[in-house]
């Protein structure tokens, strides 16, 4: 389903605010092909991991929504203002020791509560 900006402005952060930690444990960026970009690109276990993904109209508004998260929100994520037409979707994951990038070496990784989901897809 294709979602205005605002729609998943709404989306994404419902789901990060519902599986917690702070806004700089999150990666959100954009793509062409969310799926592939999580597992081949960051290493993300779709079955074990928390991520979610959304398909904006354009790729100027899937810009528009990612720079919501990473520069008023202060989410970890490469900016791309100038994608491909093709890369409408916005995605976002939560970062762990598995991920790329992932969680500060260092640091204990953000726990997740038993029972929790995995993943949401468009």
């Amino acid at each position: 389903m294709i979602l205005s900006v605002q729609q998943i402005k709404y989306e994404l952060l419902a789901y990060i605010k519902e599986f917690g930690g702070d806004f700089s444990q999150w990666y959100v960026s954009v793509a062409s092909d969310p799926k592939a970009t999580l597992t081949s690109i960051h290493r993300v276990d779709t079955d074990a991991g928390l991520w979610i993904y959304k398909q904006a109209l354009t790729a100027r508004a899937a810009c528009t929504a990612q720079a919501y998260f990473v520069d008023l929100l202060g989410t970890d994520g490469k900016r791309s203002d100038a994608p491909t037409e093709d890369c409408d979707c916005v995605y976002a994951y939560r970062k762990d020791l598995g991920t790329e990038p992932g969680w500060a070496e260092g640091r204990s990784a953000p726990d997740r509560p038993a029972g929790e989901a995995a993943g949401s897809q468009a």
